[in-house]
């Protein structure tokens, strides 16, 4: 066969893949096809109620305009994509026909999250739901309310946290949002409370290198504080969060990475009285600071509260690599002329690591406080707190199941002023996570013995509970 006759054969066949194309477009818009001409212009029409419209009317709306398209230099006016390419494959005319590209939109459950992506916007929408028991075992010098005698148990059940979230970013990815609502929290003496994040983000540098955020979140201070209470080990966080860490708050924040994503750093100015306050109480504010560096290992970092950094237990997280990373933390909060029973100039600092591997995950805090009154002798105060945990697949059961032991110990010494006034907490836990910590059973045993309490005697409460979550 002659090259000529060859490029003739390769023509017709990419005219019959064009046209069978074509119908199958023309296809898809009901097989209609309609030309008039009228005025020196060609109006071409892929859709019967357009063609039908433009005869009663004589006007043609909203339509592609091509100058000089038709075979003598016309002016094309076409209803759609299809008609114009329609008209051409008709008069064997040779023009590419552009389509707008369409508009992105895909919905997907992830990971306990309801993920939509549109062009403009990224969404990600969950809730977690936390149902506990609790049965609280006192000393014998202690008695609870609605029981007979003093050391007589109590059982009680309660919905410990319901949250709603939305994030994700708008306009650009490095715009990025966060909402989140605890209704539980609704029904308490301040019911504003109930609204826990409402903030920005805007990632200046476009890398995750410096960033701005500026509204209501976790201040950078203690790690089991920043770690979510949907990713701890135990049912709830140790005594020593509590006492130091200062939770959310409602202020202006600087943050970052370095080194490759090897430091992670964050400053905060806040009101220092704690969330959904409608103000400052006094004319101070809280300063927190924090740096941790990822010693082993290379794992996102730069996220505020999550990431195998801020998550107990080793879920799978290490892959068979050890990883590392430790923190340093500083915050400072005048609380002087406030309305409150606790006017302290507090100045804290603290140290914190995390480590994981194949397994075997360990996190532990140190906090050191100096707290000044405004009237009276300034005192110390220090504690921390030590987890230890091994976790192992769940034979027979889906990736992502797991089963955990885990062991805490944690220690407060509220004043060195006073000699004897420490408190100690001793536990252990039991978990079953059947898909990492989006559904998990969880259930702890622990003893609080407080050296002052009795009268100097001390007292030791023992607790049991049981709690199982659910993100979606």
């Amino acid at each position: 066969m002659s090259s000529t006759a060859m490029r003739r054969g390769l023509t017709a066949v990419m005219g019959l893949v064009l046209g069978l194309g074509l119908a199958a477009s023309a296809l898809a818009q009901g097989m209609y096809y309609k030309e008039v001409t009228k005025d020196g212009r060609i109006y071409v029409f892929n859709v019967a109620k357009n063609a039908e419209a433009f005869d009663k009317s004589g006007e043609m709306g909203k339509g592609l305009t091509r100058v000089g398209a038709g075979p003598n230099g016309e002016t094309v006016v076409a209803d759609s994509e299809e008609a114009l390419e329609l008209f051409f494959f008709k008069h064997g005319i040779s023009q590419e026909v552009e389509k707008p590209k369409k508009p992105v939109q895909k919905i997907e459950w992830r990971d306990g999250k309801t993920r939509i992506t549109t062009d403009k916007a990224y969404i990600e929408i969950s809730s977690r739901i936390q149902p506990r028991y609790t049965l609280e075992m006192p000393d014998d010098s202690i008695q609870l309310a609605g029981t007979e005698n003093k050391g007589d148990s109590k059982g009680s059940f309660r919905i410990r946290r319901a949250k709603f979230k939305i994030e994700g970013w708008f306009y650009k990815p490095e715009l990025e949002y966060e909402i989140q609502l605890n209704w539980p929290d609704a029904s308490s003496a301040q019911p504003n409370r109930f609204l826990e994040d409402a903030n920005i983000d805007w990632d200046v540098s476009k890398k995750k290198r410096f960033r701005l955020r500026f509204g209501q979140f976790k201040a950078p201070y203690g790690r089991q504080q920043l770690t979510s209470s949907g990713a701890q080990q135990f049912v709830d966080r140790a005594q020593t969060d509590e006492r130091y860490a200062d939770a959310r708050e409602t202020g202006f924040a600087v943050w970052g990475t370095l080194g490759n994503n090897k430091v992670d750093w964050r400053a905060m100015i806040s009101n220092g009285n704690g969330r959904s306050q409608s103000g400052n109480d006094n004319a101070k504010y809280l300063f927190t600071g924090r740096v941790m560096w990822q010693a082993l290992g290379n794992v996102r970092m730069n996220q505020w509260a999550s990431g195998p950094l801020l998550t107990e237990g080793d879920l799978g997280d290490s892959q068979g690599k050890p990883l590392l990373a430790v923190a340093v933390q500083y915050g400072h909060n005048n609380r002087f002329l406030t309305t409150t029973n606790t006017d302290l100039d507090n100045q804290a600092v603290g140290f914190d690591y995390t480590f994981k591997y194949k397994g075997f995950a360990s996190v532990a805090e140190y906090h050191y406080r100096e707290s000044k009154p405004e009237t009276g002798q300034k005192f110390k105060d220090k504690g921390y707190n030590v987890q230890a945990s091994y976790a192992w697949a769940a034979p027979g059961m889906p990736g992502g199941s797991f089963w955990e032991l885990a062991f805490r110990y944690s220690q407060i010494d509220p004043a060195d002023i006073r000699p004897i006034d420490k408190r100690k907490e001793i536990g252990g836990a039991f978990n079953y996570y059947y898909n990492k910590h989006n559904l998990k059973l969880q259930a702890d045993f622990r003893q609080i013995e407080d050296e002052a309490a009795n009268s100097g005697k001390g007292t030791k409460n023992k607790e049991f509970r049981l709690q199982t979550q659910f993100i979606f």
